[in-house]
């Protein structure tokens, strides 16, 4: 009776067959773990990408209006549990203030808490509108290192897309 071969996965840089499932190749030592991904297990297909960000369950966005105090600030993003307040002057989006504000502009001057939040935040954010692709999303945190994004429609803050949120929707879609 004859049996079944195992499985084998070749190493793209020697070409040695190891066994299916090996982290490293057996001859060179070149990591395997992702070669041997099961495609059940590969998180995005490129279908998902083309989706609107609109998919995914967005934050809701944290404001303050131009001219509240950097400590005002702080103060709401750690009452809601926000790593990131959208300044706005009226109804339009004039700034975003993030934790990385605070450690990068606050922390080192102390005295930065009494002044107004717009002297401290990043002037004219990134935005999304809601329509806007994932992988166009995707892109533009990962390029600009942002973790959190305001989301629009028609010009009006509408959400906020924050590293979290994508976090769970793809855990949603492919690990429940």
């Amino acid at each position: 009776m004859a049996t079944e071969p195992a499985n084998v996965i070749v190493c793209p840089s020697c070409g040695a067959e190891n066994i299916e499932g090996a982290d490293y190749c057996e001859r060179c030592l070149m990591d395997l773990s992702s070669i041997d991904v099961p495609e059940a297990a590969q998180v995005l297909k490129e279908s998902d990408l083309t989706l609107p960000i609109a998919a995914v369950r967005w934050s809701k966005p944290i404001t303050v209006q131009a001219g509240t105090s950097v400590r005002e600030a702080i103060r709401v993003m750690q009452e809601q549990r926000s790593g990131a307040v959208v300044v706005l002057r009226g109804r339009e989006i004039a700034g975003i203030f993030t934790d990385r504000d605070v450690l990068r502009r606050v922390a080192p001057d102390p005295a930065a808490l009494d002044r107004p939040v717009d002297a401290v935040m990043t002037p004219d954010p990134v935005v999304l509108r809601d329509d806007d692709m994932m992988a166009y999303a995707l892109n533009k945190m990962g390029v600009g290192g942002f973790r959190h994004i305001p989301v629009v429609r028609d010009g009006e803050l509408v959400g906020m897309l924050t590293g979290r949120d994508v976090l769970n929707w793809v855990m949603g879609r492919y690990f429940d």
